[in-house]
């Protein structure tokens, strides 16, 4: 047992359990007291709300004992059910209970605030429970009239996601990621790693009128394993860093004018809005003293532009006066710009393994980047995504850029790159030539750079 976890024994419907809690990562597993035989692995959730039975015959089992103990006469799939309704709410509470008394405080921050938190866990910075300012169901989460946020987590598990869809890859957290080639060595090696995600759409609050920050993830590899604290990973690749890599910063700026007519209207909207009724009319009164008061050269100017406005002609002062009015011209703001990442890999095989290695790799992005259909086919949920990280001994590259996260748009494969047919006995291709295209979900701003002050940055 890890030195992280805490155990806990209490019955669940007359039937003794013992739960195993990490206060590390907020990871459960479930057992059946079977003494004096091993305790039976009957369920586990990883750090959310998402469980498992791991064992159907250790079920069927306990079906068993519940309607010898409870003098019942349910199914397995009754009991089932029960496991999922009344059960895990059990269990998520025992674990709270365990988290919110033992793990450290940037845990308890972590496993509260995260997109999908760990149920009842207290963030000791804001004393907030997770999923007290947040929806549970899919009703509350599309109801923004309560101002609570508009949860999408809750409404993407409330669509769910076809049977057999895939949520785990080769480098999920705890595993071996898949590397190529196969002798590379990323402790003193530069190597770039792309790490897959689950896409989670941004929170929007009504009450605030914006959206969520996305959190972005470093996952790091610990004894040639995908840490296990990094449990939003469902798959890790690492490649050498090809040639030819560049990043490109962009805003977009465009002209625009505002002559004085347009900011006079503006102050006696501006007025309206910010002072009622009554400030709106007291800042026409004051543009009509201004105006009054003024020089020939000002009134006719304001004159003439009102005029323009209320016959809907343009040019009165023009056509009169030959005169226009200065359009303040001015480059201003306008968007930013998300940025676009190409990467090209040759990847050519030395052995059957590292042929093996290179197909999984192949599978694994062009499978990760496949939309994903709801459990009824009325919806399809977006990909999965990916966080790209360059790493120069196992840390993160200091002087090359820093990605957030990133949806994959376009993989392209050569199986020919040689320019000819080629493979070896077994099938395999000599070489293959992948070509992908990332994009990151959301602009890059100043405060990003906060979290670099030392490097590059993004």
């Amino acid at each position: 047992m890890s030195q992280h976890q805490i155990t806990v024994e209490r019955p669940w419907a007359n039937i003794p359990t013992k739960q195993l809690i990490n206060t590390e990562t907020g990871e459960t597993e479930v057992f059946v007291r079977n003494p004096p035989f091993s305790d039976i692995k009957v369920a586990q959730s990883g750090a959310n709300n998402q469980w498992e039975i791991t064992d159907k015959n250790a079920l069927l089992t306990n079906y068993k004992n519940y309607n010898s103990k409870n003098s019942t006469n349910i199914t397995e799939q009754e009991l089932n059910k029960k496991f999922f309704t009344d059960g895990t709410k059990q269990f998520n509470n025992d674990r709270a209970a365990v988290i919110n008394k033992n793990s450290p405080e940037n845990t308890k921050t972590f496993l509260a605030t995260k997109q999908n938190p760990v149920p009842g866990t207290i963030d000791p910075k804001t004393g907030i429970k997770a999923g007290q300012t947040s929806p549970t169901t899919a009703n509350q989460a599309t109801n923004p009239g309560t101002g609570a946020p508009i949860d999408g987590a809750a409404i993407s598990k409330a669509v769910g996601v076809k049977e057999g869809t895939r949520n785990k890859f080769p480098g999920a957290a705890g595993e071996k990621p898949l590397v190529y080639p196969i002798t590379l060595r990323d402790d003193f090696q530069d190597v770039i790693k792309f790490s897959m995600i689950q896409y989670r759409p941004k929170t929007y609050s009504s009450d605030k009128f914006g959206y969520g920050e996305r959190t972005r993830l470093s996952p790091t590899i610990e004894d040639g394993k995908v840490s296990g604290k990094d449990t939003q990973i469902i798959g890790t690749v690492v490649l050498p860093i090809p040639n030819g890599i560049s990043d490109s910063n962009a805003v977009t700026w465009g002209g625009a004018d505002s002559n004085a007519a347009q900011a006079a209207i503006g102050s006696v909207v501006s007025g309206s809005i910010t002072n009622g009724v009554s400030g709106g009319a007291d800042a026409i009164g004051n543009l009509v003293k201004t105006v009054y008061k003024n020089t020939p050269e000002v009134q006719a100017a304001i004159t003439g532009l009102f005029v323009d406005n209320a016959t809907q002609q343009q040019g009165f002062l023009a056509r009169t006066a030959g005169l226009i009015i200065n359009p303040n011209l001015e480059l201003l703001f306008s968007a930013p710009t998300l940025r676009p990442f190409n990467f090209t890999f040759k990847l050519a095989s030395r052995s059957p393994k590292e042929s093996e290695t290179i197909r999984s790799i192949i599978r694994f992005f062009k499978q990760g980047m496949s939309p994903i259909r709801s459990q009824s086919n009325l919806f399809l949920k977006a990909p999965h995504t990916f966080q790209i990280q360059y790493l120069h001994r196992g840390k993160e590259h200091k002087f090359l850029n820093k990605f957030k996260e990133c949806a994959l748009q376009s993989f392209n494969v050569s199986y020919t790159p040689e320019g000819q047919y080629a493979t070896f006995t077994d099938g395999a291709m000599v070489s293959y030539q992948i070509t992908m295209q990332f994009s990151e979900l959301e602009p890059i701003f100043t405060k990003d750079y906060d979290s670099s002050p030392d490097g590059i940055g993004f």
